[in-house]
């Protein structure tokens, strides 16, 4: 777009001006990040988990979509994606250090699991792209970026964006964008893409998974496949505030674990979700201590698949939906933002645990030693996080109504 360009930070309409670049060291850099994906994960999560169902998502490749849209973000619809991002007062400058320093570790990958993700920008070939928008998603987020024919071939074009994705989910995700969600209309789609796959560090033995009553409501109860091991350095905590167990399941490597959230009551789950904060989450996971402990876990496989506009709007990104009102000029002219759509897929059982999201946004023109055995028997309700400690971020978030 001729004469246009991505504002510059300082003195720049749109952004913190006021708020000087500090000089920030890694750590300080980590864990703002981090703390910003927690509260945006958290966020996501509770307006998400709605009714009786059970939910799968990975917030942490929802926030990789929208801060590579904000990158290009103008005007009132920057101010709000950036709180809404948890990024205020951080000037455009530190504002790409710290997505970098997010994006970076999320690519890093892992020695002892596999853990994958990629970012890719498909525009429509004829319509201009700032450059220096191109610029930015290719150093700071690592994107590829593949021009489309959107507007005479949709269809087909909707088809090699999913190809796409469930190449680098292998094969979990399939159809992220469903029917008619592209368009000849349809300017630009971003789309991250995250695969997990992970051994129990402690596994859990096959001959002791047995059949097991599990309890949806407190007047309802179903038959699961329950695993079973006793695990003599588990993380284990309880919190009175919450009114929870808490458990962490490490993988291979202790790099990434699952965290599950019990609460005391079969039907607590609700207003535990509504109460957890990034506080809480982090005096729970200080606060656990290595115990011997009975884990009883069902096996469960679920798929989920979300549409986030409405999502995103409540929590503040409300301009950036509006044709009227979203300014995208930093990546080309008259974009506003369709639709974001959001599917995930976990298996977990006695070896380990599968999982794989994907996030797409359609722009449109327009330890002590135990001594004791505690007990953590997951047949209610639960809520559970696959939880990268190097990161301090959950990679995934969901809950198990009925397995």
């Amino acid at each position: 777009m001729e004469g246009s360009k991505i504002p510059s930070g300082d003195g720049e309409e749109g952004w913190s001006s006021s708020m000087p670049n500090r000089r920030l060291t890694g750590a300080n850099m980590a864990s703002i990040i981090s703390n910003a994906v927690v509260d945006f994960s958290l966020g996501v999560y509770k307006l998400s988990a709605v009714g009786g169902e059970n939910l799968f998502m990975s917030p942490s490749s929802v926030y990789a979509v929208m801060a590579m849209i904000q990158a290009g973000a103008g005007a009132a619809t920057l101010e709000q994606m950036t709180a809404a991002l948890k990024l205020t007062g951080h000037n455009r400058k530190t504002q790409l250090q710290l997505l970098k320093e997010f994006n970076t570790a999320m690519m890093a990958g892992s020695r002892d699991v596999i853990l994958t993700t990629a970012n890719k920008l498909y525009p429509n070939a004829d319509r201009k792209v700032v450059e220096e928008y191109i610029k930015v998603l290719s150093e700071s987020f690592k994107s590829e970026i593949t021009p489309m024919a959107f507007s005479t071939k949709p269809e087909e074009c909707r088809k090699e964006i999913n190809d796409w994705v469930e190449k680098q989910t292998n094969k979990k995700i399939k159809d992220v964008l469903p029917d008619g969600s592209i368009t000849s209309q349809t300017g630009m789609v971003v789309v991250n893409a995250i695969y997990f796959k992970g051994e129990w560090a402690d596994k859990f033995e096959p001959r002791s998974t047995t059949k097991t009553d599990f309890h949806p409501s407190a007047s309802s109860k179903v038959q699961v496949d329950m695993m079973k091991e006793r695990m003599d350095y588990a993380k284990y905590g309880e919190s009175k505030e919450m009114k929870c167990k808490v458990l962490q399941l490490p993988y291979q490597g202790k790099e990434i674990g699952m965290v599950l959230f019990l609460p005391h009551e079969v039907e607590g789950l609700s207003k535990l979700e509504q109460a957890l904060t990034r506080e809480h989450l982090e005096k729970i996971l200080a606060e656990s201590k290595s115990e011997t402990v009975d884990v009883y876990l069902p096996k469960f496989k679920m798929e989920t698949q979300l549409t986030l506009k409405e999502t995103l709007q409540k929590l503040g990104m409300v301009d950036l939906f509006n044709m009227a009102k979203a300014d995208l000029s930093g990546i080309g002219e008259q974009l506003f933002v369709s639709e974001v759509y959001h599917k995930a897929f976990v298996a977990v059982d006695e070896n380990g645990t599968e999982a794989a999201a994907a996030t797409a946004a359609i722009m449109l023109l327009g330890c002590m030693i135990p001594n004791r055995v505690m007990e953590f028997k997951a047949d209610h309700p639960f809520m559970f996080m696959i939880w990268d400690y190097r990161i301090r971020v959950p990679l995934f978030i969901g809950r198990v109504i009925q397995p």
